[in-house]
């Protein structure tokens, strides 16, 4: 469903936002309705074509959702969603959180780049007689990811290396 539609009779779109049915009655109270609960609020979106009204969908109905909230908390009621937020939502809005990620994440990197690759170094001539150099690393992980590369190939070893020519 768009949430959007046309009153009869009328041009310009509205916006309809769907209340939870078991928080109608409470959005009735914080409306101050005569039946004591509101279903839905609608809203113009105070234009006459579709694709311009589907584009500003989004804020209207996080504006309705904004003002249902604050007319709930002003009664003393949870808001809509009851203040839940997922796990892996990050809002940039805290400033101390964002800036304390940032530092962990530049610790971890810092960890991950302390590590220094051994390497044995060599060269071979080649067929037009320049030399040529072979750096091969030698690191307990780099050999086990040669391990596990070839482990799954089966038919060659890759050795990590860098070639030079001198």
């Amino acid at each position: 469903m768009n949430n959007i539609f046309r009153r009869a009779g009328a041009q310009t779109w509205s916006v309809r936002f769907h209340i939870p049915r078991d928080r109608r009655s409470d959005v009735g109270k914080a409306y101050g309705t005569k039946g004591g609960h509101k279903a839905d609020v609608v809203k113009t979106l105070s234009t006459t074509d579709r694709k311009e009204a589907m584009g500003r969908r989004p804020k209207a109905l996080e504006a309705i959702r904004a003002e249902i909230d604050a007319k709930l908390q002003a009664i003393g009621l949870a808001p809509l969603d009851g203040g839940w937020q997922p796990d892996w939502a990050f809002t940039w809005d805290d400033e101390e959180k964002a800036v304390s990620e940032g530092l962990a994440a530049r610790r971890e990197i810092a960890k991950a780049a302390d590590r220094e690759d051994q390497a044995e170094e060599f060269y071979t001539a080649t067929a037009d007689g320049s030399m040529l150099s072979a750096t091969i690393r030698i690191s307990p992980r780099d050999r086990k990811e040669s391990h596990n590369a070839s482990v799954h190939r089966q038919h060659f070893i890759a050795v990590p290396c860098t070639l030079r020519r001198l």
